[in-house]
């Protein structure tokens, strides 16, 4: 007998009761439908540039934000809070507000601004200037440019790393890393890399980086504690971007000049699967449960919604405008 049958006095047959069997299957049933329909797959939200359309997007809302000429980069404060995008083609920066999309500040900035990056503890936000061979330090509480920091040959992008002591920066110009002090706000050496670096992300526990080269089409392991690089992993061809889960097991690459996102597992360091998700691939980031990876597809103008888990496209959403480039996701840096 189950919790809530009961005994028949005349008969000794015994009535069983259905309730909490039947509440069960409701349960599963809806979480089946659920999943069937993509509700559990959206972080809500996520933020992209999109760069045929002068605007940044989110999704699951569908909402479009009007910026400037050429967006491409953007990112997102700790606290969800504040998303900051470049716009390449006007040589400006656009902060906005998370929730509403209200404009908070324009920042002039170098020549040709590519990626953006605010800071772990919320404080700075740092621009790559591919032109002009610096890094832009804006203070989010002025909004202003404090420093620009000469870094070397066409500044594409950067990381901090988890203690927010040091940012790495890709010279694809010099085919090294850049290492910044966090707190003096300036350089303070070079990793030697791989030709035209373009992307870069780093472990969790801040001892490794991985960096994608769009010359030679791999990603560069680097040995933080020895400043070196360990390995090279070939991966997809084109523009790269490129992303370690918040779990630390997986590092995600994918290359617009291809139709696949690449799956590095980060303890045997091999390639372990390509994801096809459609034409030009680039910006990729994951939730920060580390349960679905987002992919911005450049010629269908679709968000790829990868699972994690099973490594295969969930679904495709459909992106509010032209080109979407590069994706934040709150929780991952």
């Amino acid at each position: 007998m189950r919790t809530g049958d009961t005994i028949d006095k005349n008969t000794g047959e015994v009535r069983v009761f259905f309730a909490t069997g039947a509440a069960l299957i409701a349960g599963f049933l809806a979480t089946a439908a659920a999943i069937a329909g993509g509700a559990i797959t959206m972080e809500k939200p996520i933020y992209f540039t999109l760069k045929g359309s002068n605007a940044v997007g989110t999704q699951p809302s569908g909402t479009v934000w009007s910026a400037g000429k050429g967006m491409t980069y953007t990112t997102i404060n700790p606290t969800g809070t504040i998303v900051m995008a470049t716009s390449s083609g006007q040589k400006q920066v656009y902060a906005f507000d998370a929730a509403t999309g209200k404009t908070l500040a324009v920042i002039d900035v170098g020549k040709s601004p590519k990626g953006v990056k605010i800071d772990r503890q919320g404080k700075y936000a740092l621009v790559a200037n591919e032109g002009s061979g610096t890094v832009s330090v804006i203070e989010l509480a002025s909004w202003r440019v404090i420093k620009n920091i000469p870094v070397g040959k066409v500044p594409h992008n950067s990381v901090l790393s988890p203690d927010n002591t040091r940012a790495y920066v890709v010279l694809q110009g010099d085919d090294a890393v850049a290492v910044i002090d966090m707190k003096t706000l300036t350089k303070i050496g070079a990793i030697p890399v791989a030709k035209n670096p373009h992307n870069v992300d780093i472990a969790p526990d801040g001892k490794t980086l991985f960096v994608a080269n769009m010359g030679s089409n791999d990603v560069a392991v680097i040995d933080l504690t020895r400043s070196k690089v360990v390995k090279k992993i070939p991966v997809s061809f084109g523009h790269h971007g490129i992303d370690v889960t918040p779990n630390g097991k997986y590092v995600f690459v994918s290359g617009i000049g291809g139709k696949v996102v690449n799956v590095i597992d980060t303890t045997s360091l091999k390639l372990v699967k390509q994801i096809e998700v459609g034409t030009a691939p680039h910006g990729v980031r994951s939730s920060a449960d580390s349960r679905w990876v987002y992919t911005a597809i450049t010629s269908t103008g679709k968000i790829a919604v990868i699972n994690a888990r099973t490594l295969k496209v969930e679904k495709q959403v459909d992106a509010p405008g032209k080109a979407p480039f590069w994706i934040a996701v709150r929780g991952n840096t």
